[in-house]
């Protein structure tokens, strides 16, 4: 199906299949000018001072996750997301492309699609032995960060993600309603029916209990100095970071999918604490960090399959050194991205050396190219909100944009498409 174009047009419901390896983490990689230092918090390492993060190419990150996994195919007559395909004419190198978005097809649609999204908290305890155990938990309380009384998954809960606020892009009121929804509406403003919404059908699970030995190639806590906290136990201690080998986890998360009975017609987004991934040895601050991805088993534009998120809540704002991210932004950028490439294969005409990625990519990925950006932030029940701004459809395949205001980011920051292709 052509998104852009007349409501005269007719446009084919065919669909096409593309299988590649590749998942999309947000990814940060560090220079260290020190060596690891003094332990604290049961042996926890102190992230030396002069520490500079700066963004790599995540798809070296991702290859090595899925690098010789078969994809997962559906089976016949199993369930699926709500999902559209589309077929694409790209005016930034006058080819086509095909790709599948989560909802309904937009043109003159004013109907609401709802999708089904699982919360699955999880709780992360480092095992130093002896007795040490230091834990990071989204439903544990960490008052001198985020106030008495609220914990991360209690904020991901109440937060604009699930709940509505008024949202306007680019000068253009797109309506009282959550960020995905607000994101679809803007970057598909102009042709899209007034009525045309994507909702979520939200439930979360317990949480679950995750134990790994610390100070191990497959988990690490990391301190930082200078930072917001004043819990004085072993759960969510001030500074700290816990951080797991992306493929150890990676190997949870999909044993969990089917441990918790859920299936392909369900997003579970796997909700961590002040904790991030590396690729390689979490002992080494130059394989960390990974803020959050999302995935799809099948990595099929057809039919995306199971697909699955995890993101950072992160209880500082902006303040660690390793990276930028606050509360929700990190979910903001994962759940965008998957709403916009559930299959992880929404290729586009190549754009580069932007955001998080200093080589090219090529993918619908919405979040990646406006990294470290923010939306105007939201507060909902006295707490502020950071959303992070994501680049709309029109950006990668070419104007002129079919965006809210006829620009091609959701705050504005493009103003044009992603131009000549990377190389």
């Amino acid at each position: 199906m052509q998104i852009r174009g007349l409501a005269s047009q007719r446009r084919s419901a065919r669909r096409f299949s593309v299988i590649s390896l590749v998942s999309i983490p947000i990814l940060v990689c560090v220079t260290l000018v020190l060596a690891q230092v003094s332990v604290v918090f049961a042996q926890g390492i102190q992230i030396p001072e002069g520490v500079v993060s700066e963004p790599i190419n995540d798809n070296d990150a991702v290859q090595i996750l899925n690098a010789g996994r078969p994809a997962v195919l559906p089976p016949l007559a199993s369930p699926e997301i709500p999902f559209f395909t589309y077929r694409e004419f790209a005016s930034r190198d006058g080819r086509t492309y095909l790709g599948s978005i989560v909802g309904g097809f937009p043109t003159n649609n004013n109907t609401t699609t709802t999708a089904k999204v699982v919360i699955v908290p999880i709780v992360l305890k480092f095992n130093f032995g002896g007795g040490a155990v230091l834990t990071f938990s989204p439903t544990a309380g960490d008052p001198g960060c985020l106030a008495a009384g609220r914990t991360g998954l209690s904020l991901t809960q109440r937060s604009p993600l699930f709940h509505p606020v008024s949202f306007t892009m680019n000068g253009v009121n797109v309506g009282n309603t959550t960020y995905p929804d607000a994101f679809q509406r803007g970057e598909f403003f102009e042709i899209i029916g007034a009525k045309y919404h994507l909702a979520f059908s939200v439930t979360t699970l317990a949480a679950r209990t995750v134990t790994l030995a610390a100070n191990t190639p497959q988990a690490s806590v990391f301190q930082a100095s200078g930072q917001c906290g004043n819990n004085t136990g072993t759960t969510n201690i001030p500074g700290g970071l816990g951080v797991v080998d992306m493929g150890t986890f990676d190997s949870i998360a999909r044993s969990l999918i089917r441990t918790l009975g859920l299936n392909a017609s369900q997003f579970p987004l796997f909700v961590l604490y002040n904790s991030v991934l590396s690729v390689g040895d979490s002992r080494n601050l130059n394989n960390c960090c990974v803020l959050g991805y999302h995935n799809s088993e099948s990595r099929m534009v057809s039919n995306p399959g199971q697909t699955y998120g995890v993101s950072d809540f992160e209880g500082r704002d902006r303040t660690f050194p390793l990276f930028s991210a606050a509360d929700i932004s990190v979910m903001t950028h994962e759940v965008g991205e998957w709403i916009n490439d559930p299959s992880i294969n929404n290729f586009v005409p190549p754009w580069g050396h932007i955001g998080q990625q200093p080589g090219c990519q090529d993918n619908l990925e919405v979040g990646d190219p406006l990294s470290g950006r923010y939306f105007p932030s939201k507060t909902l029940n006295g707490f502020t909100y950071h959303l992070q701004e994501l680049a709309f459809f029109s950006w990668f395949y070419g104007g002129p944009s079919i965006g809210a205001g006829g620009l091609f980011s959701d705050n504005g920051t493009f103003r044009n498409d992603a131009g000549a292709l990377c190389h």
